[in-house]
């Protein structure tokens, strides 16, 4: 199953994307010599090499220079190459490295050989047992990496001695609990952190919560309508691929002239077709919020249905002028379609109720100081709820450390609440340590309130009991 995603979605993606890449690939060619794709060794599945495709955003001569981390303002960056990092346009290419299978859209990031040798043992056999990934938590986590590494005096010293083990129990973490629905909210995170990039570890004015409120009360005005919305969605999306596979088959320019005079006739019964098949299999038409991975194999097999229905009633009236290609193109570009519509409908929605529900109008990434039974009981409460996302916790106890608390890793000992690599990316410390000492808890929260966020505490049985 998340093959067939991966391909499908590429796919689709390559065809949305295809004009934009053409734009980057002369940017790149422009704006200094050399080639428009970067190609660098990266450790795949089962430990097998393959060179991963990026577009070129350094200068020739030092690309393959021996450090292979980017440090902050590096000036081996290119003036397009700036932009094309900061936007992540630069990733790209590597959708054809998900058709060609050596990586997917969510999973472990691939790093160079250099760095998997300091991978343990056990750990590299879990992480090189799936695809490496175009993103993952770990990239979301360290979205900002080269300006973090700018800020220290050994990069590549940090990268191998704090980042990377962070990486690691990133991608542990995901190979321990794969599956679509969580590739589908890595994807969703992904899509924020590039499209909103102050959305994630920076508090946002109420402003943005004001407008998620109209929008939440706009939509509700259009909840009676849902019925009829989603069937125009539909019909809008069905078209929307039938003309898409046309381009596939026949480009711009062949288009208008060579597209039959009927097609249009056709396209409407197609449309009408399709809708019938999925209102046959029982797929969901104005429940999009709750849509499920089995919702996916219904949608799936209504357009296969439908396709086939099609195809062979055009076959049937002999429209020779409707190219085969469109007719077998079409209930593919049909489902990723309509499944992308409704997963980009989930993600929008779940971010407003998000921000509806949040009682301060931002989303809040803490560190948790502690790792014991409080802090389970604090992650059940909060993480991810109410606009919590708990990055991870830290505690002094060995046996702890490197291990997951409700899915969330225990990152190291108190005392690395000071590395800025820790945290990154977060709003506020919280410190649960209601049953440590008093001088015990002092000591934790000055070391938090050493970063300069928010600090919270867990109050102990003692300060909760009412004086006498």
């Amino acid at each position: 199953m998340k093959r067939t995603f991966d391909v499908l979605v590429a796919l689709l993606a390559l065809l949305v994307a295809g004009p934009l890449m053409l734009v980057v690939a002369l940017l790149v060619r422009l704006d200094s010599p050399g080639p428009v794709l970067f190609r660098q060794e990266r450790v795949g599945r089962y430990g097998r090499h393959f060179k991963i495709r990026k577009f070129r955003t350094m200068v020739v001569d030092q690309s393959q220079a021996a450090r292979q981390i980017t440090v902050g303002a590096d000036p081996r960056i290119t003036r397009i190459g700036r932009i094309l990092r900061a936007s992540k346009l630069d990733e790209l290419p590597q959708l054809i490295d998900v058709l060609t299978g050596s990586m997917s859209f969510v999973g472990p990031r691939p790093e160079v050989p250099r760095y998997v040798e300091h991978y343990p043992p056990e750990a590299r056999e879990k992480v090189l047992s799936v695809r490496p990934g175009i993103t993952d938590l770990g990239s979301i986590h360290f979205r900002n990496e080269s300006e973090l590494l700018g800020r220290v005096e050994d990069p590549e010293r940090v990268y191998i001695e704090q980042i990377l083990p962070m990486k690691l129990r990133y991608a542990l973490r995901y190979v321990e609990s794969a599956s679509i629905i969580n590739d589908l909210k890595v994807l969703g995170l992904t899509a924020r952190a590039v499209l909103l990039p102050n959305d994630i570890g920076v508090q946002r004015p109420m402003t943005d919560s004001n407008f998620w409120k109209l929008l939440d009360r706009f939509t509700g005005k259009l909840h009676r309508h849902r019925r009829l919305l989603s069937l125009l969605a539909d019909s809008v999306a069905i078209a929307a691929c039938w003309f898409l596979a046309y381009l596939f088959r026949l480009g711009f320019e062949r288009l208008r002239p060579e597209r039959p005079d009927y097609d249009t006739p056709v396209l409407v019964c197609v449309v009408l077709l399709y809708l019938v098949a999925l209102s046959l299999s029982r797929t969901p038409t104005a429940m999009w919020r709750y849509w499920s991975l089995a919702d996916v194999k219904r949608l799936t097999m209504a357009c296969l249905v439908a396709g086939v229905c099609a195809a062979a009633a055009i076959s049937m009236l002999q429209l020779s002028g409707i190219p085969r290609a469109v007719l077998v193109l079409h209930p593919i570009f049909c489902v990723a379609g309509l499944c992308g519509l409704r997963l980009v409908y989930r993600l929008v929605f779940e971010h407003m109720r998000l921000r509806v529900d949040s009682n301060v109008g931002e989303l809040r990434h803490a560190i948790v100081l502690g790792a014991g039974d409080a802090a389970r009981r604090l992650l059940a409460g909060i993480h991810l709820r109410d606009g919590w996302n708990v990055l991870g916790l830290l505690d002094d106890d060995p046996a702890k450390q490197g291990a997951t608390l409700a899915g969330v890793p225990v990152l190291g000992p108190l005392s690395r609440i000071n590395d800025p690599v820790v945290y990154s990316g977060a709003t506020h410390i919280i410190v649960a340590m209601p049953g440590a000492t008093p001088e015990q808890r002092a000591s934790a929260v000055s070391l938090a309130v050493g970063t300069g966020l928010v600090v919270l505490t867990l109050p102990s049985a003692s300060e909760l009991r009412a004086p006498e």
